[in-house]
């Protein structure tokens, strides 16, 4: 029993679970999938604060040859959001990964924010930034109120 309880461990030691393998004329290769953006970088150039809620997309392609699972995505500063998708993207298809910026509470001036990407492919981590430059709020005019004093 224990002879058979060990070659069992020691079976599933050897089973690759991370990467597909191809056998061809009796050599292995790894199949990795691998993703490829159309742009790694956004300038939304400059805005207003009043319409600081931005959004962009980073159009991405697997052109890997196993399928692509985007792990994780997160960014630098809690007023950016990444949405990815969390399905498989097959070899050849494609894929979109949202971005919102909200500088609705931010200070005026340049910013630049990084979204970092980890995927199974053979380039686990990628790195997208988004940029511009954010006016300062217009002043409202305050109004006045006369009080008439009997």
């Amino acid at each position: 029993m224990q002879k058979i309880i060990v070659t069992l461990l020691l079976a599933m030691l050897f089973i690759p679970t991370m990467a597909q393998e191809n056998v061809i004329k009796g050599k292995k290769e790894r199949l990795y999938p691998e993703i490829k953006f159309e742009k790694t970088n956004h300038n939304f150039g400059t805005f207003a604060a009043d319409t600081a809620l931005l959004e962009c997309e980073f159009k991405f392609k697997n052109v890997g040859k196993a399928d692509l699972y985007i792990h994780q995505a997160f960014a630098s500063c809690g007023c950016t959001v990444p949405d990815f998708p969390i399905e498989a993207i097959k070899p050849g298809e494609c894929g979109v990964i949202k971005v919102t910026y909200d500088g609705t509470h931010k200070a005026p001036g340049s910013m630049r924010r990084s979204i970092t990407i980890h995927t199974n492919g053979k380039e686990e981590m990628t790195k997208l930034y988004i940029t511009g430059k954010m006016l300062p709020r217009k002043e409202k005019e305050t109004p006045i109120i006369k009080v008439d004093e009997d």
